[in-house]
């Protein structure tokens, strides 16, 4: 767990984690596009990565950011933020490949100037709230296993850094709403 305790180490590794979960997506998308995951709504919508946006598109994301947050206060945060990242990679991932699918490259420009920007500053809210909830796991696991944290975070300290993460994301649902129903 030394290499994980660095601040910037944890961002690349949880970032790599979700660039896997993007690979993972499309590929497999473009494998076996008669998957009924790749249609189903529930798996877009609940990552948060939509072409198109209703009063869900901020409200999946923020459910997505408490699970995050609700995680990061068990030993159990540990193995599931990193999968969650990786769902939201999937997500991500096949969302792309379909719009390429559909368009094309050259005519998917537009779809990809609307959905990248909240699709990449959204993914990196949920990396530093996945190191957030990671780090303060961690310390519940050094507490449960009778070790001494180096980097202790207090539990106000984490409930405002994840009130900063819900605000930001709230924003960034606005924008995305107003940017699908004013251009789409």
């Amino acid at each position: 767990m030394n290499l994980f305790k660095k601040r910037n180490t944890q961002i690349i590794l949880l970032f790599l984690i979700m660039l896997l979960g993007a690979a993972a997506g499309s590929i497999l998308r473009a494998l076996h596009p008669d998957w009924s995951i790749w249609n189903n709504q529930t798996f877009r919508q609940g990552m948060g990565i939509l072409t198109e946006c209703r009063a869900y598109c901020i409200a999946a994301p923020v459910f997505w950011l408490a699970m995050t947050a609700v995680l990061g206060l068990s030993a159990t945060g540990l193995p599931l933020v990193p999968c969650m990242l990786f769902l939201r990679g999937a997500a991500a991932g096949a969302i792309l490949e379909q719009l390429y699918e559909q368009n094309h490259f050259l005519s998917s420009v537009p779809s990809l100037l609307m959905i990248m920007p909240y699709i990449y500053f959204s993914s990196f809210v949920m990396l530093f709230a996945a190191r957030e909830a990671l780090r303060f796991s961690m310390q519940i696991t050094g507490l449960l296993c009778d070790r001494t944290q180096d980097d202790e975070v207090s539990v106000k300290l984490y409930i405002i850094r994840f009130a900063v993460l819900f605000l930001f994301l709230i924003i960034l649902g606005v924008l995305q709403n107003f940017l699908l129903t004013r251009f789409a």
